[in-house]
Formats: structure tokens, sequence, C-alpha cells
């Protein structure tokens, strides 16, 4: 890539200047503005919702299920000024947080006793953060897994003590497990102010049990539990159903829809997770978010969940889930202290800017890599084998380079974007560009060549924020590609961001590409997508495969997975029909850790393979190594009908991603 040195000046509407160091060790609230601002920290502009009306109430909430645990392991926490703080929900508090979101498990232990890990989080364990919350002046959320660990999109798994229970017997219980926690939390002082009826429910809760209209049963049974509560208590409870893929208003609102249709309708906030390295990019997230507001008025809109990256670093502790070589282009964000800052503001400023959104929640801001704390114990493999769960980075902490505190326990700079975020002050933005010159691959079968050339130069501002800005090419370049057809071309344009203008030039490769949805990038469904009728063009047999929609992918969101719990073997094929000629066919792979399966993509021609080559993992490193491209070439000597695609064996936790698969005429 050629960096331009041009700067492109960027108005920005009351945005604040500052960072915060040298803030007060006894209570951050104490400050005064003025006294926040730094050059040395980090930019965080106002959002000025969020001076107005929404000021009070807006939600500025964590996610800290993990504390106890940290703590016990020996996690220390500091102030800005690097003294100890002797209660993190105090320090949270001054920092301007004011809602404390926690995850409840039935039973998250084994038959020994010993924690399954990721915060041990059962009743006694939440209570007593729940009490330190409010203690500290702060609301609080319990989040019902109706699990005896995670439940996400892809696992909604039964508690065991429910396990040989019949759909009315689940019910039941799911009532009086909601009814009682309640009960006890109010016992304790603590009584939430919002609750989940599960977590992350795209594909139900209980769902080894349940089917949608079962599964609908058991969450109009959790609501009427808290009703019921708040009727015999004379309490106020808002009730959240939770959704991963917040930037895909099409999926999300189909599975409310669905749920509505069922009956369940009595409650009162939309909630929803936001990873923008697994969701989509901040536009597509105010897109969302825009027709939740015009089509779901009644509920209010929260996004439950989101978390950014600052760093790759690792320790002896840690098996980073993010890392900067997938997710800065996805996510949009530098990895870097100010990127995780300014993808705070983002977010928040997304949600403030439609008239119901109530706030956010940052996950896991304070779990630190600490030798007795991760996501999963050793003493969960078992449980976590038999519901075919991951289990390659027991005892280690999977979300430690996406928190607000360092690896030792001391508040990163992006922790004082919720005081910033409120504030008045001017600022003028600049930027710079960093890819002037590209190179791209381009589809001259497509119906608009002009919609097939790259669309966007990357702009990258010192806020560490990528924003793109749209090219304008010359079409007297773009008519030499339609006269000229398959071929390499270079072509000039102009790109406009505000008031930059940048010279742009694309140095192209054109080909009519013979494949259907090559890059996955038309399929539809919820993040993991197994079905292969939500994918246009291919056809999958075998175990161990999916489609994801996440920042794992080469380019784009989506991208084709293998991985299992057990051995596995599949076979990724599509047809199609190419006349004579001297053709390509090549994919993009990565694997890594040594967890190769064995990977060769094929052509067949009436049965028979006439060309393949086997995917070379020896050239990658480490646990996120490059993609790597692998080409076969192959001849016609007339027209034929042809199956192409990939062949997969892998042993158990072996794994690779696969993208990008493209089928053209060779180019001299």
């Amino acid at each position: 890539m050629k960096k331009s040195l041009l700067p492109v000046v960027v108005a920005l509407m009351s945005v604040s200047l500052g960072a915060l160091a040298g803030c007060s060790s006894s209570s951050v609230s104490d400050l005064s503005y003025e006294e926040w601002e730094s050059t040395e920290g980090v930019i965080v502009p106002a959002i000025p919702e969020l001076s107005k009306s929404k000021n009070k109430d807006f939600i500025f909430g964590m996610d800290v299920s993990s504390i106890i645990e940290v703590e016990e392991a020996g996690g220390q926490f500091y102030d800005f000024d690097g003294n100890p703080v002797r209660d993190i929900m105090t320090f949270l508090a001054d920092c301007g947080v004011n809602y404390i979101r926690i995850r409840l498990w039935n039973d998250p232990f084994d038959e020994y006793g010993n924690s399954f890990g990721g915060g041990g989080n059962d009743i006694t364990t939440d209570i007593a953060i729940a009490q330190r919350a409010v203690n500290a002046g702060m609301k609080v959320c319990l989040d019902f897994h109706y699990s005896d660990f995670w439940a996400d999109p892809s696992k909604q798994t039964t508690p065991r003590a429910w396990a040989n229970y019949d759909i009315y017997e689940l019910r039941d219980a799911l009532y009086d497990y909601t009814y009682d926690t309640l009960k006890a939390f109010d016992e304790a002082g603590c009584l939430p102010d919002m609750v989940q009826i599960g977590n992350e429910i795209n594909s139900g809760i209980l769902t080894d049990k349940t089917n949608s209209q079962s599964y609908c049963w058991c969450l109009n049974e959790g609501i009427s539990a808290v009703r019921k509560y708040e009727k015999d208590t004379k309490s106020s409870i808002k009730i959240v159903l939770h959704y991963a893929e917040a930037a895909s208003y099409n999926s999300v609102s189909q599975l409310l829809n669905t749920v509505m249709s069922y009956g369940v309708t009595d409650f009162d906030i939309i909630g929803l997770s936001y990873y923008s390295y697994w969701h989509g990019g901040i536009d597509e997230l105010k897109e969302s978010l825009a027709q939740f507001e015009q089509n779901f008025k009644k509920y209010d809109i929260a996004i439950m969940e989101y978390s950014y990256g600052y760093t790759d670093d690792y320790t002896g502790n840690a098996a980073n889930i993010y890392n900067s070589s997938d997710c800065e282009s996805m996510g949009g964000y530098v990895t870097s202290v100010q990127g995780q800052a300014s993808y705070i503001h983002d977010v928040n400023e997304a949600v403030a800017e439609i008239n119901n959104g109530i706030g956010t929640f940052y996950w896991e801001p304070a779990w630190l890599p600490l030798d007795g704390t991760s996501w999963a114990s050793s003493y969960a493999a078992d449980y976590l084998t038999s519901q075919g769960d991951d289990t390659g980075s027991l005892d280690k902490v999977t979300w430690a380079n996406q928190a607000l505190f360092d690896f030792t326990g001391h508040p990163l700079d992006s922790l004082k974007a919720y005081r910033l975020m409120k504030g008045d002050y001017g600022y003028t933005e600049t930027s710079f560009s960093y890819e002037e010159e590209m190179e791209a691959s381009v589809n001259i079968a497509a119906s608009d060549l002009t919609a097939a050339l790259p669309q966007n130069l990357k702009v990258l501002t010192e806020l560490d924020r990528w924003v793109n800005a749209p090219i304008t090419w010359d079409q007297s370049d773009v008519q030499s590609i339609r006269d000229g057809g398959e071929g390499n071309y270079t072509i000039h344009g102009t790109a406009s961001y505000l008031d930059g203008r940048f010279d742009v030039i694309g140095n192209l490769t054109c080909y009519y590409e013979y494949l259907a949805n090559g890059g996955f990038e038309e399929c539809t469904g919820t993040a993991d997508i197994s079905d292969f009728s939500l994918v246009p063009g291919w056809s999958c047999q075998g175990t161990g495969y999916r489609v994801e929609r996440k920042g794992n992918a080469h380019d784009g969101f989506y991208n084709f997975n293998v991985w299992a719990s057990t051995d596995f073997s599949c076979t990724l094929s599509q047809e199609v029909y190419c006349d004579a000629g001297d053709y390509f066919f090549q994919v993009y792979g990565r694997s890594g850790d040594g967890s190769y399966p064995d990977v060769t993509i094929f052509v067949e021609q009436n049965g028979t393979e006439i060309a393949s080559a086997s995917l070379d993992w020896s050239t990658g490193e480490g646990n996120w190594p490059d993609w790597l491209l692998t080409t076969v070439n192959f001849s016609l000597t007339s027209s034929s009908s042809l199956t192409v695609g990939a062949r997969i064996t892998g042993h158990s936790q072996d794994w690779a991603h696969l993208d990008d698969f493209a089928l053209g005429h060779v180019i001299a």
C-alpha cells in the first residue's frame, strides 16, 4: 500500500478532545471536565444526544460477571494514578458506569463441586456481585442463561437437573427457577432492575428439548414469572429478549416476529449483541438500528454486549479470540487504546441517535488473564465435549485483550470515554489515506461492471478509525474494460471524504467468474449456517462444516469453516459449465496452531478428477496465520459441465477457514 501524506480535515460538531491522565485517586466524578482533558490520552467525541434529554437515564453498562473469580485469583485493580482501588465497582461508577450486567448459570460445577470457570456464576456468586453494584449506586441486569454453562446462538443446553423433563415439566421448572431467583436477590437487597429471559436466543432456549412453539412457551413462562414477582412485591423490572447479530436487522427481525407470532410480546427491551469484527461495520449497525426504531416502536433498544481489542499481546494465561489481522478491517478500528475508545464512542452514538435507544453494556472489561481465571476450566472439559463445544483454550482467558484494564489491572484511557461522551467541547479531526493505489480482481460477468469495481478508499483518521471514502472511477477507463474484456488494466479515479480528495489508481485483473457466491457473501441466516439452502450456489455433505458470518473471513463477512470436537469429513461442491480454454481454480485458506485438517481443492469432469491441489499449511505461522492462496490450473478442449470444490477431513479440534473461491480463465 502507498501511504498518502495529504491530510483530510474533517469537521465534527460538538466533539471532545481529551484523555483522563491524572485522575483523582479518590473519586473521578469529583473532577471538572477540564481536569479530565490531556494531550497524552484518548480523543473521544462528545455525543450531542447524551448532553440533552438522554444524559441522565442513558445506560453506560458493563458485564463484569467474572469479577469475583478474578479477585479470588489475586487480581488487583488500580486507578488512573496507579493507586490500588478498594472496590472496582466504586471505581467504575466514578468513571460513569451506571449499570452492571451479570450472567447466571443454573449449576456451573462438575459432580465434585469444581467450578466450570467463566466466573462460576451461580446464584450465590451473582448476589455477591449485585450487592456490590447496588452499594456503588448502580443498577443491575440479570442475564438468565437457563443452562449450566455458556448459552449462545450455537448452543442452548438444558440444565442437567432438567434433562429428563418433558416440555410441561420444563416450563414449570423455568417459571419456578426464575421466580425463586428474583426472590433470593430481593431478600439480599439487590433485586435486578432488568432481566434477560435467555442469552443470545437466536436458536431458542433449552433447544435440545424444544421446537419453536415450545421454546416460546418457555419464554412466556420466564416472562410470567417476572411479571408475577413484580405484582407480588410491587416492584418494577424491565424484561429483555436478547439476540446476537445487531447489524443484521433482517435475521433478528424474523426471529422476533416468530416469537411474537407465538404470543411472546410482554417484554420491554430488544437486546442485541454487537461485535463489529463478527457482525458488521458501524454503518451496518446504524442502518439496522434505524430499522428497529421504525418497525419496533413499542420496544426500547439496547446493546447488551459489545467490545473491541486494544492489543495483540498475550500472557501465559491468555488465548485471545480477538486479533488485529482479522478484526481491524472487519471492525473498522485500529487495535489500540484510541481505536477501542473510538469504538466505544461510535456504538453508544449509534444507540443514542435512535429514539428508543436506551444504552449499552460493555462485555467483560475487567477479565484479567490470571492463573485461576478462564472462559472455561479443565473441569468443564467433559461438559463442553458432550455438547460439541471447543475445548482448545481451557484454563485460559479469551477476552483479556478486549478489556478496559491492562493485564495487570491498570485502567486504559479508553475507560475514560464514558465521561467524555457527555461533554460539549469542539474538536477538528484530521485523517490520512493509506490506500491510494490498490489491486483487485474484478468479475466482468457482473451485470453492473461499475458496481463490481472497488467502491471505497480506506481512510484512517487520527481517532484510529477507518472510514470509507467513495471512489468515482474515470468512465473512459471503465469503458476500456467493457470493450477489452478479460485482461489486466490500470484505471484512475478520485475519492472524497468531506474536505479531503485523493487520486486513486486501480490495478485490476478482470476475468469472467464462473462460480456463484464464491465468497459466500450471498448467504443468509444467523452467525453459523449449516443449512445450505441458505448458501446459494453451493452444496455440502458430511460433518464438521458451517458457514460463519464473522471477522474470520478473508474478505467480506462470510467464510466456510470446518471444526468439530470429533473426527470429521465433508465435501463442498458446486456445479458449473465452462467453454473450452485454460482455467484456474483457487481458494484462500487458513489454519493454525498445528490443528491442520487435510484440504484438497478439486475439479471433476464427468465424475473423473482432472485437477487437484492440497492446501499446504506448513507456511502458516501462529494461531492466526496469514491467508494462503492455493491455485490449480487445467484446460478444457471442449465445453463441459464440471464439479469443483473442496474435500476436507480432520481429527478432533482440527480447524480451517476457506474463503473467496474463484474459477476463471487464465489471464496472460
